[in-house]
């Protein structure tokens, strides 16, 4: 049996030998939209919560298009141009609306990622700013969740008249689901609002590692999200998200329109019902790629997908993860969470809490119960640093030595699809 499976800008190409039989899943998407163009103007007409795009637009102020960055999939497509023609027809054009590429604490994006991730002619006629989570004079109070996060945000967009979030609704390993109010906190928030939200990941000892309440497809009685939701709402503007799901070609397969919790809802619902997938049991081994680039771009974004397959995972089961991490680890406080070893994890950790302390607990974890081999282009010191093994297709049979095709699972798109062992 020979599997291709996406790696960075291609495929990465796997020949299991005589094993016909192995269960592969992540590969079948639904159907994209058949009019993805009147796909978006009924979702901006028929909000959920809200009323339609028409009525929210205001007839002065200046208006905010939060987008998410590259990382998490283009703006580019039928969306963003659509949305920007409704409101220039609706008497907002280009003096009044800024986009803003809500970066919470990702780095920043080329002019040529931008021309990619907007496209040319919309980043030629609208102002596009980059947040800066760390420019403090760029910040403003705006109050106090429940779970006591300060939250400060971009000025200029709590300022605005009216805030349009586009988000892509994906799982996301902590706090649950992605898009929507993650693209306010932690996406146009300030550095030390980020950390208060995403400490709450962690047990109350950091180095006891992820909270139980927090994990993939989880909202009710997740502290992030539930934190994250209340930070977003601190915004006194009208709010109005755009909730999209896309295939592996970038092709819209769902999309609604409304406000920051019920709208993003149906989004998860729709997620779950298509892109979580029954396995009926625990394998031995489990063959994961990430999805190829972007969700590969890096080896902070690579381990959603390598936490996702861990599911389908029976303890002291073997993992191969294909991701090429073309821009290495992708954090320096992920990778100096692993600069005293692995084992040293949990004391890091626990001296500190450090933006994204929670993922290199995640890999701990991972990689203390597991083996994961990994297929990438990180060098072998960072690779053997978070705790993993460098593969190569030669040392495949040996791995699988012994073990029978039917304790094998593939996971085509490991970053979009979420195995269900029960």
């Amino acid at each position: 049996m020979k599997v291709s499976l996406p790696y960075d800008d291609g495929v990465y190409d796997l020949d299991l030998q005589g094993r016909e039989d192995v269960q592969t899943i992540g590969s079948r998407f639904p159907e994209p939209c058949a009019e993805p163009e009147r796909a978006v103007l009924e979702a901006m007409e028929r909000t959920v919560g809200t009323p339609p795009l028409r009525e929210l637009v205001p007839a002065r102020g200046a208006i905010a298009v939060l987008v998410s960055d590259p990382t998490r999939g283009s703006g580019r497509g039928v969306v963003l141009p659509r949305l920007l023609s409704c409101l220039e027809q609706y008497g907002a054009g280009p003096d009044r609306v800024t986009i803003y590429i809500a970066l919470g604490m990702h780095r920043g994006v080329s002019g040529e990622e931008l021309d990619i991730h907007l496209g040319s002619e919309v980043r030629g006629r609208y102002a596009v700013v980059q947040h800066d989570a760390t420019a403090l004079e760029s910040l403003v109070e705006v109050g106090t969740t429940p779970a006591g996060t300060v939250c400060r945000f971009n000025g200029d967009v709590a300022r605005a008249a009216l805030v349009i979030c586009i988000g892509t609704v994906s799982f996301h390993y902590f706090a649950g689901f992605g898009g929507a109010r993650k693209l306010i906190l932690p996406g146009v928030a300030g550095e030390e609002t980020i950390l208060s939200n995403h400490r709450l990941s962690l047990c109350s000892d950091p180095g006891d590692g992820l909270s139980e309440a927090c994990g993939p497809a989880i909202l009710d009685g997740n502290p992030v999200h539930v934190d994250m939701l209340a930070g977003a709402r601190l915004i006194a503007s009208p709010v109005l998200v755009i909730n999209t799901v896309y295939d592996d070609g970038g092709r819209l397969v769902f999309i609604n329109a409304g406000d920051l919790e019920n709208s993003h809802r149906e989004g998860c619902a729709f997620l779950v019902e298509n892109f979580r997938v029954p396995i009926g049991k625990r394998f031995r081994t489990v063959i994961v790629s990430a999805g190829g680039f972007p969700k590969d771009i890096n080896l902070l974004q690579s381990h959603k997908a390598i936490r996702y397959a861990s599911s389908a995972l029976s303890d002291g089961g073997t993992m191969i993860a294909v991701a090429a991490c073309r821009e290495g680890i992708g954090s320096p406080s992920y990778r100096n969470a692993f600069e005293r070893g692995i084992d040293h994890v949990p004391d890091v950790v626990r001296e500190r809490y450090m933006l994204n302390s929670q993922t290199a607990m995640s890999t701990h974890e991972l990689n203390r119960r597991y083996t994961i081999y990994l297929k990438s282009e990180l060098g072998e010191d960072d690779t053997r640093r978070c705790g993993f093994k460098t593969f190569n297709a030669g040392m495949l049979n040996e791995i699988l030595e012994g073990i029978s095709s039917k304790d094998i699972l593939i996971i085509q798109n490991g970053s979009s699809f979420l195995p269900d062992p029960c």
